[in-house]
């Protein structure tokens, strides 16, 4: 079926707008079998609201009132000492610079402590960076490039794009074109979709 027009469609929006969940169209009415159906157990069951868990609390007001009992209390002792301020000494802390200990300066090293500090090498095969500028060679300034690679080096030439995307007669209608007749496909395939 198709739509209503515009009259229909504003004056069944104005009458069903109240009930409507969205549609254009009316809400279908009930039929005379469905409002004197009789009741049934189930469906009673069904149509009972959602009951909430036995252990549900709701949500706590955001400023909740003191009672009596918490506006006379008195703090403990450990409480005072708890809230009391952290004392943090000014000053520096450690000078920069501290005596080093004549048995540290007598200390000997170990073996082990030796093998430990001894730098990992590189292995075998390792080449370091090379230069960021290097020396050109002798026979790199003396090459002479071949033809191909002049060919190749040279910038590709291109028409520009006014020249080549320019038609003036690009709106102009052919003859054969205002005396063309459309087939019977095309009429068929230019018919709108009929959606039901």
């Amino acid at each position: 079926s198709q739509a209503p027009d515009n009259d229909q469609s504003s004056g069944i929006n104005a009458e069903y707008g109240e009930f409507s969940c969205g549609r254009s169209s009316p809400i279908q009415e009930p039929t005379v079998g469905a409002q004197g159906a009789p009741q049934r157990t189930r469906t009673l069951q069904l149509a009972q609201p959602k009951t909430v868990h036995a252990g549900y609390e709701s949500t706590r007001e955001v400023q909740t009132v003191p009672t009596a009992a918490a506006m006379n209390t008195r703090p403990s002792e450990r409480i005072e000492q708890l809230a009391e301020a952290k004392k943090r000494p000014a000053g520096p802390f450690r000078e920069p610079e501290w005596p080093v200990s004549a048995k540290a300066k007598k200390a000997q090293v170990s073996e082990r402590v030796r093998e430990l500090a001894r730098s990992k090498g590189l292995v075998e095969g390792f080449q370091g960076n090379r230069d960021v500028q290097w020396n050109v060679s002798k026979s790199a300034k003396q090459a002479v490039a071949t033809r191909r690679i002049e060919e190749l080096s040279g910038p590709i030439m291109r028409e520009s794009m006014d020249n080549v995307q320019f038609n003036p007669d690009v709106f102009k209608v052919s003859e054969a074109a205002k005396k063309a007749k459309c087939s019977a496909r095309t009429e068929e395939l230019a018919q709108p979709i009929v959606r039901k």
